[in-house]
């Protein structure tokens, strides 16, 4: 059973208003102007990505400055540094005062690394080289279909041996999804009635950022942290910085390899979704194989509305196509139905703003 979408028509309502009023800001515009518009978008997503990897955005901060003085600070050609500020500015990302000294907007401002809302790393993924490179086979796909992923079309390997190959971009990117994730983090904690003692196992968890805000708020609960063997050493400093050192158990282990945890409630946010219904059924089986009778499994991704595309999850569920393999965003029926396939019973269905959390119980 599901309970009410309270949380997601707010969430929903609240992009939907936007269009609305972006919608009317093009109406005067002359026919055409809002696609020529759309069409700079490779360019803006280049644009915001390099005043974070030149290091322009950090070297601003919350300060107005000549482009002029970025460039002999930063080592940069002055000419170039100018007209990316200039096309900073035409895509709201800076603004200019009368004497020419810009400054970053409130949308510019994130990214900054320092700022609490920093989306620099996320911003820096989508303008980097390789993720561009991606997409240069959606013609092949759309003709051919999905598989395999335009990632490994372009590179030969799929995005996570890519990952594997390259530490860095995989910190990197893990960085990223924890800027993004952040976002929806309370509404998450909130959104599930989490227990208050007991144990509860992040699988695939990162470096432990949602578990510690869970666990703030159940002080009486402990938590195991399950990932990858790097990862699994950089969330020990994590938690450790949070004080939870005490109460988090954190283990290497492989999402695709056998799981040993024993715990009242599991959770995997972010991970069905970068899979397909096959590699999601064999996920969930391990997980199925190490829940004791009773405990619950709460998978956490983008909510899917056949007919009622939204900005955020309909460009996610687009990109799943060209990064991962058979990735995708799912409808809580079809999140259901695996977990029915791996020997759960299907639970309830709770959302945090634009994300369901859907419930399996171990029989």
């Amino acid at each position: 059973m599901q309970l009410p979408f309270r949380r997601f028509a707010v969430a929903r309502g609240a992009l939907n208003y936007r269009r609305r009023v972006i919608d009317f800001a093009d109406a005067p515009a002359p026919g055409g102007f809002g696609l020529f518009d759309i069409s700079w978008g490779l360019q803006r997503t280049k644009i915001a990505g390099i005043l974070v990897t030149s290091g322009i955005a950090d070297a601003l901060g919350k300060d107005r400055r000549k482009p002029v003085e970025l460039a002999g600070e930063l080592k940069l050609d002055p000419d170039v540094t100018r007209r990316l500020v200039d096309a900073a500015v035409a895509s709201r990302l800076m603004k200019l005062d009368r004497s020419g000294r810009a400054r970053l907007t409130a949308i510019g401002a994130s990214l900054r690394a320092d700022h609490p809302r920093s989306v620099a790393t996320w911003v820096a993924f989508q303008a980097d080289p390789y993720t561009a490179a991606a997409y240069a086979h959606l013609d092949a796909q759309l003709r051919d279909g999905s598989q395999p992923s335009g990632f490994r079309r372009e590179f030969k390997q799929s995005i996570w041996e890519h990952f594997s190959a390259h530490p860095t971009a995989g910190a990197r990117f893990a960085e990223a999804m924890r800027e993004v994730s952040a976002f929806d983090l309370a509404a998450v904690v909130g959104g599930y009635p989490w227990p208050r003692r007991g144990v509860i196992c992040d699988v695939g968890g990162g470096t432990g950022h949602l578990l510690a805000a869970i666990l703030g708020r159940r002080r009486g609960a402990r938590g195991i942290l399950i990932d990858s063997p790097e990862i699994i050493e950089e969330a020990e400093k994590v938690l450790g910085a949070r004080g939870l050192a005490e109460r988090v158990e954190c283990r290497a282990g492989d999402l695709f390899g056998e799981l040993d945890a024993h715990a009242d409630v599991y959770t995997m946010k972010w991970i069905l979704h970068d899979w397909s219904d096959d590699a999601c059924r064999d996920m969930l089986t391990r997980v199925r194989a190490t829940m004791p009778t009773g405990s619950k499994l709460v998978t956490i991704d983008f909510h899917r509305e056949p007919g009622r595309p939204n900005t955020v999850t309909s460009m996610l569920d687009f990109s799943m196509i060209v990064l991962f393999e058979g990735g995708r965003e799912r409808t809580p029926d079809e999140v259901h139905g695996l977990m029915r396939d791996a020997g759960l019973i299907p639970g309830r269905v709770r959302h945090g703003g634009l994300l369901m959390l859907v419930e399996g119980i171990a029989p």
